[in-house]
């Protein structure tokens, strides 16, 4: 009797024993949380007083200490984001941008709808010239969802920005053929013809080459007219390519051919846009005047070659790092998205 007391007692003991590890060990892991969520207050509040180093400091001690709190991932990131500089290739800066990167990326693990965080997190990647991660990431987005129009046309934006040029064009017309409204369709084919019309207005490209491009944008805008005859971006471009691909002949007659080119698609979307204007009531613009071609080039396109008319005003080509969702998530609306906002440090 007395040696299964003993044993008893032993178990007994060993269990008490077990349960004050536990506990010490949980009252622990609470204090660590505690003081690593008041560490990321005191961070939230340099980050808004915009001495962002100093927050990144805070942030990154409270993650090593609890690397389970998401809003400090979020934090993080969005303070490593305010230190980074687009444009300027040195190592600290890329460092920089891949840091912000992996704490979003973080972030979403168990937030993967934060469509301002997905905006934020592929912005970096393409102007920190990160387009493979970019590409991985929409990738993976399109496995799930093969036929998504918004990530084909996502997917494309960004192998343009990378210079996939080949790659963009089979995207946009995977979606084009995918598209069941004749307008998305248009545009589609309208994606590629400013996509050519921007490399030609670049002066690295050859003469055969430029040949090349343009019949690949002109292709384009072709199928386009056969669907909307009377969509004056269309004719508006056109006579654009036509006239750049006049200056790469070396051969009169063949120049002569585009010149006339040019300028049928140039009167085309004259008579477009007067029967618009009659219709509006209002008088429609000459040559030279917004709304007529010859006018600046889209946002965040080249300069013109001499003598190219630009693409009619309205029709940019589409930015890359528009907002989109996570893996699985719901596409966005097809288009770009304006510039991304930064938000504020979350403080929960």
């Amino acid at each position: 009797m007395h040696r299964l007391d003993t044993m008893r007692y032993s178990v007994a003991k060993a269990a008490l024993a077990a349960c004050a590890a536990l506990l010490a060990a949980l009252l622990g892991a609470g204090c660590d949380e505690l003081s690593s969520r008041q560490e990321i207050q005191k961070a939230n509040k340099l980050y808004a007083e915009g001495r962002y180093a100093k927050a990144v400091e805070l942030y990154k001690s409270a993650l090593d200490r609890t690397p389970t709190l998401t809003i400090g991932q979020h934090n993080a990131g969005l303070a490593y984001y305010k230190l980074f500089q687009p444009g300027v290739e040195t190592k600290e800066n890329r460092a920089i941008a891949e840091q912000s990167a992996a704490h979003f990326m973080k972030y979403l693990e168990t937030n993967p709808n934060d469509r301002k965080v997905i905006t934020l997190v592929t912005t970096i990647w393409l102007d920190s010239g990160q387009f493979d991660k970019a590409l991985n990431y929409w990738s993976q987005v399109l496995a799930k969802d093969p036929q998504n129009r918004g990530v084909l046309e996502k997917l494309a934006n960004i192998n343009r920005q990378a210079g996939r040029f080949e790659e963009a064009r089979k995207l946009h017309l995977q979606r084009s053929d995918l598209e069941t409204d004749r307008g998305a369709k248009v545009k589609a084919l309208l994606d590629i013809g400013y996509m050519e019309w921007s490399r030609l207005t670049k002066p690295d490209l050859i003469d055969v080459d430029r040949l090349a491009v343009a019949d690949i944008g002109i292709a384009a805008l072709q199928k386009a007219e056969t669907l909307d005859p009377k969509h004056d971006a269309v004719q508006s471009l056109m006579a654009s390519l036509y006239l750049l691909r006049s200056l790469a002949h070396g051969a009169f007659w063949a120049k002569c051919v585009d010149v006339a080119s040019e300028k049928y698609h140039h009167s085309r979307f004259s008579e477009i846009k007067k029967g618009q204007a009659a219709g509006a009531g209002v008088t429609p613009a000459k040559p030279g005047q917004p709304g007529a071609p010859g006018q600046p080039a889209p946002a965040g396109a080249a300069p013109a070659a001499a003598g190219a008319a630009a693409p009619a005003p309205g029709a940019a080509a589409p930015a890359a790092g528009a907002a989109a969702p996570a893996p699985g998530a719901e596409a966005p609306a097809a288009g770009a998205a304006p510039a991304p906002t930064t938000p504020p440090p979350a403080s929960k």
